[in-house]
């Protein structure tokens, strides 16, 4: 507890996204070594507004069959396509659609993990995986805030989203947030959970009944969270 009572206060940065931006990916036809495997058609990737991205193949979309062909992003991180091709997709920064089909029209769709900063990533990835076996990748321009208007990045610090006051003693309130996405929890030193709503409906909260001491109160906004000392007088 005293580990967790000392991380408590942090700054979060949260990837807000509002809408759909789309990119598509070309140079594909990058596997040397078996020419049928390289990618032909259409490849677009979309950024959507539910913090996933969705592969989609067009109808002239083409590869040689595998028995276990997934297509990834990935994170180059500045390496060069000859070492992309080299690597294990496990040793690469990836987020994985799933296995494709050889041909045609085919959305493929995938979640962006928390942590994962999607304007890191520039490749779209092909490989089989049951093999280990590079198939193709190719490239797209990243997601950022120049070609992509509603993708904003913002930091939200401890004296943006305010809790007060603190210390309390009958009732504490939460201002500078989205009442709609946000939840909140308390929970007491021994970490019991002491107070939960799934949408932050009302930002005043009573305390009136609370014992005095400290409390863990834990914002979570679109799957981030941010964390506070309370202190109950």
């Amino acid at each position: 507890m005293k580990t967790l009572l000392l991380s408590v206060l942090f700054t979060i940065t949260f990837l807000q996204i509002k809408a759909q931006c789309q990119q598509t990916a070309n140079s594909f036809g990058n596997n040397t070594s078996t020419a049928s495997y390289n990618i032909s058609g259409d490849v677009v990737i979309t950024l959507n507004e539910n913090n996933t991205v969705t592969l989609s193949l067009a109808s002239n979309f083409s590869t040689a069959e595998g028995p276990d062909v997934r297509a990834y992003l990935v994170n180059s991180e500045g390496k060069t396509t000859e070492e992309l091709k080299n690597a294990t997709i496990s040793n690469l920064d990836s987020v994985e659609f799933g296995i494709i089909n050889a041909s045609g029209s085919q959305d493929h769709i995938a979640t962006i993990p928390e942590g994962k900063d999607i304007t890191k990533y520039d490749t779209v990835f092909f490989y089989c995986f049951q093999f280990n076996q590079f198939w193709d990748l190719g490239k797209f321009t990243s997601f950022n805030s120049t070609n992509c208007s509603v993708l904003s990045s913002k930091t939200l610090k401890i004296d943006t989203i305010s809790m007060y006051p603190n210390p309390a003693k009958n009732e504490i309130h939460i201002s500078n947030i989205d009442a709609v996405s946000t939840e909140i929890r308390i929970f007491n030193v021994l970490g019991k959970q002491v107070f939960y709503q799934p949408k932050l409906t009302e930002k005043t909260i009573n305390i009136s009944s609370y014992n005095k001491g400290i409390y863990i109160v834990k914002l979570n906004v679109d799957g981030k969270t941010k964390t506070q000392k309370l202190v109950i007088n």
